[in-house]
Formats: structure tokens, sequence, C-alpha cells
């Protein structure tokens, strides 16, 4: 059983609602016809309303990006038809097969298909070219990932991928795919709710060059749903 994660720009000409009612249509059918599951899919249709109120929430060459989308899959070998699927929807699909961790699970409230409340911050970062393999891992997935309980203390939910292997010739090198989900909107827009205690804060910024290149990061809020 493999995980996979793709990113799929938004084409211009499209709107963000015609453009979700496409993947949570057309794009859902075709990956449960190619037998994928346990899917989530995020949508970028909240940047306007977060910009409005905390802009800093909003990181990197993201505002293209239409869609993240995480299956499973039996094998990699029979992805064709869902590239193609994905390509005939977005003018930039990039995919990598990545090894999921969920430091921080929750049990699903919402029903299958529909909108799960509040906020996910979807994020994405290589390693910084200065850092060791070694030094990368343990930086984020021992000292960050244990830390992050206190930097971030409203935080709902939290799952982290490692990315094993690119998927896709375009796709940047990016080594960390994470999801962070957030009860309410006011829980990921207002600084105060958002990050624990200023030393907490502070730390993370001291640390952060261990584990992500900041000039290859991005951090977009997005809307979740997910299928079996």
């Amino acid at each position: 059983m493999e995980k996979f994660v793709y990113l799929l720009d938004r084409p211009e000409a499209i709107l963000v609602e015609d453009f979700k009612a496409t993947i949570l249509g057309t794009v859902i059918a075709t990956l449960r016809a190619e037998a994928a599951h346990h899917i989530t899919v995020n949508i970028s249709d909240l940047s306007e309303q977060v910009l409005a109120v905390a802009p800093q929430r909003i990181i990197g060459p993201c505002e293209k990006l239409g869609a993240s989308i995480e299956f499973w899959h039996n094998s990699l070998d029979e992805r064709a038809p869902i590239e193609a699927c994905f390509k005939s929807v977005s003018d930039k699909v990039i995919g990598y097969l990545v090894t999921e961790s969920t430091p921080q699970i929750v049990e699903r409230e919402w029903k299958e298909g529909e909108r799960r409340p509040g906020v996910t911050q979807f994020g994405a970062n290589g390693k910084p070219p200065s850092v060791s393999d070694e030094d990368f891992y343990h930086n984020w997935q021992v000292l960050h990932s244990v830390h992050s309980f206190e930097l971030h203390p409203l935080r709902w939910s939290y799952v982290r991928n490692s990315v094993a292997r690119p998927l896709t010739s375009n796709a940047p090198a990016y080594r960390a795919i994470v999801s962070e989900h957030f009860k309410t909107l006011d829980d990921f827009t207002d600084e105060s709710r958002y990050f624990g205690p200023q030393e907490v804060v502070e730390h993370m910024f001291q640390n952060i060059n261990g584990f992500c290149d900041l000039e290859l990061m991005i951090s977009v809020p997005m809307s979740e749903y997910y299928f079996d």
C-alpha cells in the first residue's frame, strides 16, 4: 500500500467554486473507479478571507495552487489514469510518493464528503542545503513535531508526510508535506490563538533553518474534504 500527494493548479479561467465542484465530482469519481481510497482533498478557497485579516499565514509562491489531493493505492504502477484525470482539469500537476505519520489524530465528526469544520494549513518545504539528511529528519520529526504541540496549542490534528520521491518531472524538491488543522478560522488567523507562549515561538524561529528551506516553503489555508 502506497500514499500519494498531488498538487493541482487552478486554471485562471476557472472560478474557485467551479474548480471545487469538478474536483469533488469528476475527480473523486475517477479516483474511486481507479481503486484509490482514504482520499483527502484540500481546496484553496480561503485565501481572500485569510489575506484580509492574517496575510502572514500565506507563504511562498502558492497563489495558483488550487487543490491538494492525498490518497492511498495498492501500486504506483497503476497511477497513469489518475494522473491523466488530474491533467484534464489542471494545467499544472505535480505528484509525490510519501510516507505518512500522524502525530496528532482526530476522530472524524463530520460525514464523508462534507467540508471539515475550520481550516487546514497545508504546507510543503525542502531540506536546507547545508543540513544533512540525518539532522533534517531529527530536527523536523523529533524536535519540531514534539515542540509544535506547544507552538500551536489549539491545533486539532497534524498529518506529516515525508517525501519518498517525486512522481512528476516538474516537482519542486519538497521533502516535507504537512497538514495542520484548526477547528475554527479564528484559531488560525488570531495570533493569540494560533501561537502558544512567546518563548516557544522564538524557539521555533531560532531553529527553523534546521528543517525548513524557507526559499522553497509554501503554506496555504484550505478547506478539507474526506472520502473513504
